[in-house]
């Protein structure tokens, strides 16, 4: 059945508005206008996962605490800079602090705001690289460890992830913080707990 048009007036157009997809923190922009196909703009999206266990004396699980971090503006031009210099700045561990102020881009929720002192840790290990598999990007992993006598303290809210070289005893800046996480509860390190942050960057092209 043909769709019914009186006295032969053609239909109206239709408008058609740009469209942004966001998946897994890769950014496609689909552009749709009249008279053109659409077309996807290729990106690349960087996402970062935290997960932190705390153990007791006897080495069971007291907290996790884990979800998605924000990557700062420092952080994106971390990765970029990688991308075409070897002699580029890498992760060399992460901080702790009691600020809850929210993770930003950018300003003061884009490092440390209230540095636990001697809580820089450096990385337990070189940072590995694992392919997640085709077309779903690149995981990189890093993990620290604060054992048993590392630091003490009931408030632990934020975590960074580093690239200061060496790392140091410091609050550090906004230009050395890759990225930022703020727990959804503050975690309770005893002087007997060791407390283990794994930070897991994924990176996707599209």
């Amino acid at each position: 059945m043909q769709p019914i048009n009186p006295g032969g007036v053609p239909p109206e157009a239709i408008g058609l508005t740009d469209h942004v997809t966001y998946e897994l923190g890769n950014i496609t922009e689909i552009v749709k206008t009249k008279g053109h196909r659409a077309h996807p703009r290729d990106s690349v999206g960087v996402v970062g996962h935290v997960r932190a266990v705390l153990y007791g004396p006897d080495g069971e699980i007291k907290q996790i605490e884990e979800g998605s971090n924000l990557v700062t503006d420092y952080g994106d031009e971390h990765v970029g800079e990688r991308l075409h210099d070897d002699t580029a700045l890498i992760v060399t561990g992460m901080r702790l602090g009691t600020g809850v102020t929210a993770a930003a881009k950018a300003g003061a929720g884009a490092a440390i705001v209230t540095y636990i002192l001697t809580s820089q840790e450096a990385l337990d290990a070189v940072a590995s690289g694992a392919d997640k598999g085709a077309g779903l990007g690149w995981r990189i992993t890093h993990v620290c460890t604060w054992i048993a006598g590392d630091i003490t303290n009931g408030a632990i809210a934020e975590t960074v992830l580093t690239d200061e070289t060496p790392i140091t005893d410091v609050a550090g800046v906004v230009g050395d913080t890759v990225a930022r996480f703020v727990f959804a509860a503050t975690i309770d390190k005893q002087a007997g707990d060791s407390l283990v942050v794994t930070w897991q960057l994924d990176y996707l092209g599209a």
